[in-house]
């Protein structure tokens, strides 16, 4: 089967007239958005307004052309190696604002019988979050536990499907023009559609849920839902309802709660990133949350991906010559991994890279800023016309997020220190299996 068709990602088949269809109806909705940008652009508005207004621009056309463009923005905004921060940082506040969908009938919920949406204030069942692919209901099942029930909305696989293909179709269009050539630009959108498309198969997500439950199980202070698999579908997936998720202030939490809480997500995610090989790359306040006693609740695996070992001994090592100060040992590793544009230039990319490596590690144990060295790694390979491989963005992705959702919990607690264990265990891992193959050769 052709890989590039919509059978193959998962996806239900596309008729011609209705891609052709909504092509138009984005071209339009582009046309209009380009003539608002160039009424403010000649509206001699200061830098900063024109700026601000610019902004909220972009934001207001992604939401207004759809699920499908809001969560390939929200990917984007993630791939500093290729847009500018300033664009990264506006489709960065992209949120899924949309209004809850009708709860569904008792028939149309799977194992008819065994499920019942709970329901709320106004006598009638009520979305307890919503997204733009699916909302979450409270439901009693016929043992009566309390569960979390995540359904996809109506049609949302159709409306993927085209939106998704006209991406992929958009992208391989651009990148004929002289602006994009030489940078990867049909591959960095597959790799968002894909991540997209994954989003709605919730048998993949039940079986990360999962996994993610027994790798994690031995971390003391964190936990997921169990997953009822016997109830769960490909568009509904239920889980244990874990009352009082809710998204708390740092004040809210003691001194210690908070540092514990951080330490535990810390350990999580390290253990995920170079231990286990499946990463959630979502971590912000409404998937990760904190407890008063410190205890940390991770939901939703929707954007998980899983590393080869190859790429974890790589980020291992990445990781460790950072801390190390090894500038020219980490600009290898990134080389390695990375796609060449047609101005490459591997020479200022080692030289400004060590710059950035050298600079980093004479701050003070606790004052490493995550985000702050990832954009500047960023900008430099954009610089130097270096396309970062995704899988090696993608764990930098989930600490990026990470940092931004725990750093004002406790900002003193040293992410490289705590990270050390394990790479080194993935760094010992990785030459013990490599000697294995040797030996076995």
């Amino acid at each position: 089967m052709d890989q590039d068709t919509d059978e193959y990602r998962g996806l239900p088949p596309i008729g011609g007239v209705r891609l052709a269809a909504r092509a138009v109806r984005v071209g339009w909705l582009l046309a209009r958005a380009g003539g608002t940008l160039a009424g403010h652009a000649v509206a001699s508005l200061p830098r900063r307004d024109f700026r601000a207004r610019r902004d909220r621009w972009l934001v207001d056309v992604v939401t207004t052309l759809g699920p499908a463009f809001v969560k390939g923005a929200q990917l984007l905004s993630t791939r500093a190696d290729v847009l500018p921060p300033g664009a990264c940082a506006a489709l960065s506040r992209l949120h899924d604002q949309v209004p809850t969908a009708p709860a569904p009938e008792a028939a149309d919920l799977p194992a008819p019988g065994r499920l019942t949406l709970i329901p709320g204030p106004r006598g009638v069942p009520e979305a307890v979050a919503a997204g733009s692919i699916a909302c979450v209901y409270r439901a009693v099942t016929d043992t009566g536990a309390v569960v979390a029930v995540k359904i996809r909305r109506p049609g949302i696989t159709e409306q993927l499907a085209v939106d998704l293909r006209l991406m992929r179709l958009g992208a391989r269009l651009a990148a004929r023009l002289p602006p994009f050539r030489g940078m990867p630009v049909a591959d960095i959108v597959d790799q968002l559609t894909d991540a997209i498309q994954q989003q709605v198969d919730f048998e993949r997500e039940a079986r990360h849920l999962a996994a993610f439950a027994d790798n994690l199980a031995g971390m003391p202070g964190l936990s997921v839902p169990a997953v009822h698999r016997e109830l769960s579908t490909a568009s509904v997936l239920v889980m244990d309802f874990v009352e009082d998720l809710r998204r708390r202030e740092p004040a809210e939490l003691t001194a210690e709660a908070r540092r514990e809480a951080v330490l535990a997500t810390l350990r999580g995610v390290y253990h995920m990133l170079f231990l286990d090989g499946l990463v959630h790359c979502d971590l912000h306040p409404g998937n990760l949350y904190f407890r008063p006693d410190g205890a940390v609740v991770l939901v939703d695996a929707g954007f998980t991906v899983r590393l080869d070992q190859m790429v974890r001994e790589k980020f291992a090592a990445f990781f460790l010559h950072l801390s190390l100060g090894d500038g020219p040992g980490c600009a290898q590793i990134v080389m390695s991994t990375a796609a060449r544009g047609r101005d490459c230039d591997e020479e200022g990319f080692r030289a400004e890279l060590g710059a950035l490596v050298a600079a980093n590690s004479a701050v003070a144990v606790g004052a490493f800023d995550l985000v702050e060295f990832a954009t500047g790694l960023f900008t430099i390979q954009r610089k130097h016309g270096l396309y970062a491989d995704p899988q090696f963005v993608f764990p930098l992705l989930s600490l990026l997020v990470l940092e931004g959702t725990v750093r004002a919990f406790a900002p003193q607690v040293d992410f490289q220190q705590v990270a050390q264990p394990y790479v080194l265990d993935a760094m010992f891992a990785g030459v013990i299996q490599a000697h294995g193959v040797r030996s076995a050769a």
